[in-house]
């Protein structure tokens, strides 16, 4: 169990054995892996990759758009970046998807860099390393912090928010300029209710501790001055170029998870962040929760905890209180979750350590082990079985060796070996353990499975198939009655875009999802290879 530790017992970190260069690798080894190498995958990726397409092929600048309709569960900013790394590597051959999620892994080491900044700025020297590495072991950042698709901004951004509301201690004004660039990325890249739960976040603190004062106020104002003008840029001219985009964004998806201002949802979040949070920020969420008890009688006097306490308390009732919270929503805990985390893990009882130090080594390695078992026999052939097994979940999937995600696999396995042997004080050991675990997990699911995965989850192929069956038929608009993932696919692999609302009734051809009904007259049938589900067929209208 979680007991306090008396000062005189503690183990504390010795200095002289930093090796920040190994901190460094972890995040390079944790970030790079699944940011290239495969199609674009549900959820969200196909939609993403389609606008980011729809931009360099000079879709106006203010609005997100695929197919014959706009995209604006989120800002643009994220499919900006995106495209603007996306183009030039793709004058190099490298495929949009592939270029464009390269811009994940910058942003989520921005969030690394801000997390770790906010820590050290908290805690002093050595901390914020700590931080970093109960943030990369977060279950549930494992697939936001690698995926194509806007929420990592929301990450990036408040981990940003508390280095700079931090920073607002001893430097007011440059830490304006941090704030009111992070404000600028929630109201650009997210949506205006991550936007008001930060301006919220640094109007609370402006009322307690050190923050209580007067050069304070330099800090809002200079935020202020630059997110709000520069941040309406963008809105401005998506109501001069499309006023009906605009008034869909703006009733349906302004606020987020909130919905927009012509239906706010409220009080249906409850019930869904606390089933999802204990797993979505394991191990952050029980090492904070120590963090805040074993500093609980100084939760009122300290502004290192002041912070990261108040972050997480909002952003917590932020999600509570919200109706249509969904996973990607969660991400604006985990920054204050790894703070508070951070307060407290050199204070873990050997006991408690020990005990969540071999659960993540044994949780992880037996993973990890799976893995490799798994791989062996789908490659090996026996038993025969097994192997039938895994070749019936992905058909697709043709046997063949990839050295270079073997040889990854090989080498992240080594070196979580060398460092279960290495010698930390407790709490961090612990801690550093999980994270490698977790780095070895995914960079070896990447590593030996992603061509699998991939054969599996990809629309390329039943996209194409399609694309042949309609160069056959009479030049015409087809109409679609189809999933958004859909949608996206055939604009993005095939240039196929569906007509909908009134354009859609003069156009002979229909793709649906489901089951053809009887006498209709179906010219193709198409799915992804394994899927049962989602099954697509082309019928012919009569013609008058």
């Amino acid at each position: 169990m979680l007991t306090y530790l008396p000062p005189s017992e503690r183990e504390t970190p010795q200095p002289p054995s930093d090796k920040p260069w190994l901190l460094l690798l972890l995040c390079v080894f944790w970030v790079f892996p699944g940011l290239i190498g495969h199609d674009p995958w549900k959820p969200s990726e196909l939609e993403t990759a389609a606008v980011i397409g729809r931009f360099l092929a000079g879709q106006h600048w203010s609005l997100p758009f695929f197919g014959e309709q706009p995209y604006l569960i989120a800002g643009p900013l994220y499919y900006w970046s995106g495209a603007l790394l996306a183009w030039p590597l793709g004058k190099l051959g490298v495929s949009i998807h592939d270029a464009a999620r390269l811009i994940t892994g910058v942003w989520m080491a921005l969030a690394m860099w801000g997390v770790g900044l906010a820590g050290r700025e908290l805690f002093g020297r050595r901390q914020g390393r700590v931080c970093v590495m109960v943030l990369i072991g977060s279950i549930g950042l494992v697939v936001w912090g690698h995926h194509l698709a806007p929420p990592v901004l929301t990450l990036t951004a408040f981990s940003w928010l508390a280095y700079a509301l931090a920073y607002a201690r001893r430097q007011p004004f440059f830490a304006g300029l941090l704030l009111g660039l992070v404000w600028l990325v929630l109201i650009a890249g997210t949506n205006l209710g991550q936007f008001g739960l930060a301006v919220l976040i640094a109007l609370a603190i402006g009322s307690v501790g050190p923050w209580r004062r007067a050069a304070y106020l330099v800090t809002l104002v200079t935020a202020l001055v630059i997110s709000l003008p520069i941040g309406a840029i963008w809105l401005i001219d998506l109501s001069r170029y499309d006023p009906a985009a605009f008034q869909h964004w703006y009733r349906l998806f302004a606020l987020g998870p909130y919905d927009g201002f012509g239906h706010l949802a409220w009080f249906s979040g409850t019930g869904y962040t606390l089933a999802v949070l204990p797993w979505f920020a394991w191990p952050a969420l029980p090492l904070a929760a120590w963090g805040i008890w074993v500093n609980r009688t100084d939760l009122g006097s300290q502004p290192k905890l002041l912070l990261p306490l108040l972050m997480a308390v909002l952003a917590l009732l932020w999600l509570m209180l919200a109706g249509d919270t969904r996973e990607s929503d969660l991400l604006v805990l985990l920054p204050s979750l790894a703070l508070l985390a951070g307060a407290g893990i050199d204070t873990l009882r050997r006991g408690a350590a020990a005990a969540l130090n071999w659960f993540g080594v044994m949780t992880l390695g037996i993973g990890a082990c799976l893995l490799w078992l798994g791989w062996l026999v789908l490659h090996g052939g026996v038993p025969i079985s097994w192997t039938v097994a895994l070749q019936a979940a992905s058909p697709a999937y043709q046997l063949s060796l990839h050295w270079g995600g073997l040889l990854f696999g090989l080498v992240l396995t080594a070196l979580w070996c060398w460092v279960l042997s290495r010698k930390r004080p407790l709490g961090r050991q612990a801690v550093t353990n999980w994270a490698c675990g977790v780095t070895l997990v995914w960079g070896v699911l990447i590593g030996l499975w992603q061509p699998w995965l991939d054969a599996a989850k990809s629309y390329r192929e039943v996209v194409l198939s399609l694309r042949n069956e309609l160069a056959q038929q009479v030049p015409g608009c087809v109409a679609g009655e189809v999933s958004t993932s859909m949608i996206a696919s055939l604009d993005y692999f095939a240039g196929i875009r569906l007509a909908s609302g009134p354009l859609a009734q003069d156009c002979p051809l229909v793709l649906r999802q489901g089951t053809p009904p009887v006498g209709s007259l179906v010219s193709w049938e198409g799915q992804r290879a394994g899927e049962n589900h989602e099954r697509f067929y082309l019928i012919e209208l009569p013609r008058d």
